[in-house]
């Protein structure tokens, strides 16, 4: 049996940096509740699970009205399959809750000698050569999503105040006007020497497996998105010689990561001055007029 879809414009997108810990129940933050836990949804593509609904009360949420953020564990993905196409299962159940405000969590590989494991990265581009293999547009001729603005500005200052709040040294907090390119890699594995080379000579500062389609995707629905990340190592070839800690450096630091996720989302505010719900453009009707049965109207 599945679940009705929950209707909120806030979801958090758990990833790894949350692994290992009872989600938000560990954490003890006041004024947090989960209100339904376990919850698996239908999609065109079939279903998906491990989704949960977060209460916050009006005393602890930003715009002093009590709100309800939608979770999902680990990206949408299966815990006994690799199945990339579950990003889309993901994105669909989104768009049908109504979400506008979206924070996905994570670790990640350095790519930049200069950013070091323990460090919190708030990353402003994306590289992502796969970038519509789950796309949920319905075609091409209509729809054009831009990509100016990958990462919502909003979100990204709210997250950087909230972790420069929390974050633990030596490790820093390094936001959005750094300029950080976030690097998408399927994965599981981690990328090879050569393949690290090749995206650090393409200008990318660090890499995981799951920012890509969650980018596209928060474009795609007309959502502002932003990614909260720390480096648990620098990815092979990049910085020789160093000690390879990552189950430490998560154990570390997964509880304060979490936190920060959560609080940006109780504090987050639904404005759109940001711009980002503007990016998605749906053109009119004629633009899909099939070419057998009279001229596609063309741009100007």
């Amino acid at each position: 049996m599945t679940d009705k879809i929950p209707q909120t414009p806030f979801a958090l997108l758990s990833g790894s940096a949350q692994w290992g810990l009872a989600f938000p129940d560990d954490l003890h933050e006041p004024g947090v509740k989960v209100l339904d836990r376990g919850l698996c949804f239908d999609t065109p593509w079939g279903p998906t699970k491990n989704w949960q609904v977060i209460e916050i009360d009006a005393d602890h949420a930003g715009d002093g009205k009590s709100r309800t953020i939608l979770n999902v564990f680990s990206h949408g993905w299966p815990v006994d399959a690799i199945d990339p196409s579950m990003h889309r299962k993901v994105a669909w159940v989104m768009a049908q809750s109504g979400v506008r405000k979206i924070l996905a969590d994570s670790t990640c590989g350095s790519l930049n000698k200069f950013l070091k494991p323990r460090d919190f990265i708030i990353a402003r581009d994306v590289l992502d050569f796969s970038q519509t293999q789950f796309s949920l547009l319905g075609g091409r001729l209509r729809h054009l999503c831009s990509s100016q603005q990958m990462f919502c500005p909003n979100l990204a200052g709210l997250l950087e105040k909230t972790a420069t709040e929390l974050w633990p040294q030596p490790g820093r907090v390094i936001g959005h006007e750094q300029n950080l390119v976030a690097v998408h890699n399927w994965g599981p594995r981690f990328a090879s020497r050569a393949e690290a080379h090749a995206y650090q000579t393409l200008g990318g500062d660090a890499m995981n497996q799951s920012i890509g389609p969650e980018a596209s995707a928060a474009r795609e629905i007309g959502a502002c998105f932003i990614s909260a990340s720390f480096i648990v190592r620098f990815q092979d070839g990049i910085l020789d010689g160093g000690s390879d800690e990552v189950d430490q450096i998560h154990k570390d630091l997964a509880h304060v990561s979490s936190r920060i996720s959560l609080l940006t989302m109780m504090r987050a505010s639904q404005t759109t001055e940001c711009g980002c719900q503007s990016l998605h453009v749906t053109r009119p009707a004629e633009y899909a007029i099939n070419a057998q049965g009279g001229e596609i109207p063309r741009g100007n």
